[in-house]
């Protein structure tokens, strides 16, 4: 399953912005209010939105000034999180893209609430 956020426009060079967000604290500021989140290290944490189980997250892997992908942390459901970082006119463009290995029925129940909650993180980037 494949899901992507809309794109914000973030007024900041790439370069400070990929900075912000290769560190976890950062994601702290991208959540909804409801969340609970917790920081493990800068390239660990976890969060808990309402009656969803918590999902611990790593910052896995990145591509300076171009991606960033988080992977779980544990867990039984393979998925990626990737922030797509794109410099445009000396302000960046950010999209997140979801990319998991859920089956058929765990994807019409979890399609909408994690749109919703992409769209709560791009929301929020206006913070960085």
């Amino acid at each position: 399953m494949k899901l992507e956020s809309s794109i914000a426009t973030v007024a900041k060079p790439i370069e400070d912005a990929f900075e912000q967000l290769t560190r976890a604290s950062t994601y702290e500021l991208l959540m909804p209010e409801e969340a609970s989140f917790i920081i493990k290290d800068e390239k660990h944490f976890s969060f808990k939105l309402g009656s969803m189980p918590v999902i611990p997250l790593k910052l896995e892997r990145q591509t300076p000034n171009t991606q960033i992908v988080m992977a779980p942390d544990g867990g039984n459901i393979p998925f990626e999180l990737h922030a797509n970082l794109e410099a445009v006119d000396g302000v960046t463009k950010i999209q997140l893209v979801f990319e998991g290995n859920i089956n058929p029925m765990m994807q019409m129940m979890v399609k909408k609430p994690l749109t919703q909650f992409l769209e709560a993180l791009i929301a929020n980037t206006g913070k960085l």
